[in-house]
């Protein structure tokens, strides 16, 4: 039997639960809000959990972390996209919506042209195929999305990173805004 029939096998083989449960978090719209002012918090929105991968009972979930920051008005916010407890990860992608009013986003990669924010630590040594990384600073939106190609590689299994964004207030005055997946756009395959 060839690697990617194998690789086939344990695709077929994920339960379609776990899809389903992913597409459940995507569509409730995680969030983060951030008060901007002397001090900036942020808070992370209420879990929603579903079922873990085949062998645990820990849940799924895609979150924003951490979930509380605090920092000066001339400092940045630093916040990681993460997953936990993932089984058979091939590939993912989503979109974030933010106030550009309020915030921008410091590019990760200077040397490349355009905004990108930092890669999916899950699959580092990986080779994978970076669909999107982009950002709009002036619609307040990052696109994201990243697929392994390599049918040798084994796919990721566990709790990791999926992008790293860090945020520069844009404002010296006190505000709220809202972070968050924008609606149907989380997918995890």
């Amino acid at each position: 039997m060839s690697r990617m029939q194998q690789r086939d096998e344990k695709l077929a083989a994920t339960p379609r639960g776990l899809v389903g449960a992913l597409g459940f978090l995507c569509l409730l719209s995680l969030g983060v809000i951030l008060a901007l002012g002397l001090i900036t918090s942020v808070r992370a929105a209420p879990e929603v959990a579903g079922s873990g991968f085949e062998g645990t009972d820990e849940p799924v979930r895609v979150y924003l972390d951490p979930s509380t920051v605090a920092m000066t008005r001339c400092g940045t916010i630093e916040m990681t996209v993460k997953v936990q407890a993932v089984g058979g990860l091939w590939g993912l992608q989503y979109v974030i919506q933010f106030d550009p009013n309020l915030l921008e986003v410091v590019d990760a990669n200077p040397a490349k042209a355009g905004i990108q924010i930092y890669p999916a630590e899950v699959f580092a040594g990986k080779a994978t195929y970076e669909a999107a990384n982009n950002v709009d600073n002036a619609a307040g939106r990052i696109t994201y999305g990243v697929v392994m190609f390599n049918p040798q590689d084994e796919p990721f299994f566990g709790s990791g990173s999926l992008g790293r964004i860090v945020f520069r207030p844009k404002i010296q005055s006190q505000a709220t805004s809202l972070i968050r997946f924008e609606e149907r756009s989380c997918s995890l395959y």
